[in-house]
């Protein structure tokens, strides 16, 4: 007797699940039969408005209750021999695992997975709003994030997701509030109480950037809707309030590597400190807190070397002993060019 499989019908769920989300919101599905299965069951032809988009994503469809962990709200992919078929082909290539159970189906970006996590053996992704495939998501977050647009989600909805503890879905909700909604002076506040009230580890550093628009630096790339001076007003109010344990978290975000160069993380962290009202009293203390960290005190010395020049040698100096190599340097440069821009 043949036997029609469990295991078969429920890939076939899978497909027809993803098919009727892509289908439904106007793009196209093309499978790719199981005798040419090679590790990718289906190919999206991206359609806006009825117009291709000239665009096509790779799809690996799974589907059924073993590749969802339910305790970890978990999704899973086994690797197995695909790793450099997928790495290596030509489109970018997406893992969607669909668990009948739930009636619902989550998506992953494998070549971003396999470079990220290049010893793993399974693809393991927790779901979220974020990587939610449906056919709504498909056209405010699938699509434009496959385009690398700002997804089309409303104020209310890019609200709810900032304030979420998953960390992908308050990244998503940071994203569009600062690039659809940067008037919105609720988002202004909210943005200022994470860094505030969140551990480091939760706060993306893209956070930091996108508040050093309001001091500015010269190495920010804006696009969209202008901020507007009252907006800006709004958060130098804010920003003024800062507390000297918040500057310290702010000099947390600087890395040893990128320090308080062009492009690093450290550019926005000085633009920010150095806008504020208490900036020279609040690095002094830093730099003679002997409990701090010493790179968090070196950070803070070169910030103020940089605002106050050759006034601030005799605190730098209070760093020796510390790292003598670095106050010796830093002291000497101040000395023959009466100050010091890392940007230079």
């Amino acid at each position: 007797m043949v036997l029609y499989k469990k295991t078969n019908v429920t890939a076939k769920n899978g497909i027809n699940f993803v098919r009727s989300a892509v289908e439904g919101a106007g793009s196209l599905f093309h499978k790719i039969e199981a005798e040419n299965d090679l590790g990718i069951d289906g190919l999206i032809e991206l359609v806006r408005d009825e117009k291709p988009l000239n665009r096509q994503v790779a799809v690996q469809v799974k589907s059924g209750s073993s590749y969802y962990n339910s305790s970890g709200e978990e999704c899973l992919i086994p690797i197995e021999s695909h790793r450099d078929y997928w790495f290596n082909y030509p489109l970018p290539v997406l893992g969607i695992v669909f668990v009948p159970a739930l009636g619902a189906a989550h998506w992953v970006n494998i070549k971003n997975y396999l470079k990220a996590n290049p010893s793993d053996t399974i693809i393991r992704f927790r779901t979220s709003n974020a990587n939610r495939f449906d056919q709504t998501a498909f056209t405010k977050i699938f699509v434009p994030t496959v385009l690398r647009e700002v997804p089309d989600l409303t104020l209310p909805e890019a609200s709810a997701l900032f304030e979420s503890e998953k960390p992908d879905e308050s990244y998503l909700g940071l994203i569009v509030l600062f690039r659809r909604y940067p008037n919105n002076l609720d988002f202004w506040s909210r943005l200022i109480q994470h860094l505030s009230d969140r551990a480091p580890s939760e706060i993306p550093p893209v956070s930091v950037y996108f508040l050093a628009h309001i001091p500015w630096h010269g190495d920010i790339a804006y696009f969209g809707e202008p901020i507007a001076e009252a907006t800006k007003a709004h958060v130098r109010d804010r920003l003024a309030r800062f507390s000297r344990e918040q500057v310290v978290k702010l000099l947390g975000f600087i890395d040893e590597e990128g320090g308080i160069s062009r492009g690093a993380v450290g550019q926005s962290v000085e633009a920010i400190i150095s806008s504020l009202p208490n900036a020279s009293t609040f690095l002094k203390d830093i730099v003679l807190d002997r409990s701090l960290e010493p790179f968090i005190r070196e950070c803070a010395a070169l910030i103020l070397a940089m605002n106050e020049g050759a006034s601030a040698i005799p605190i730098v100096e209070q760093l020796e002993g510390v790292r003598s190599w670095y106050v010796t340097e830093l002291v000497e440069h101040i000395k023959q060019y009466g100050g010091i821009n890392p940007y230079a």
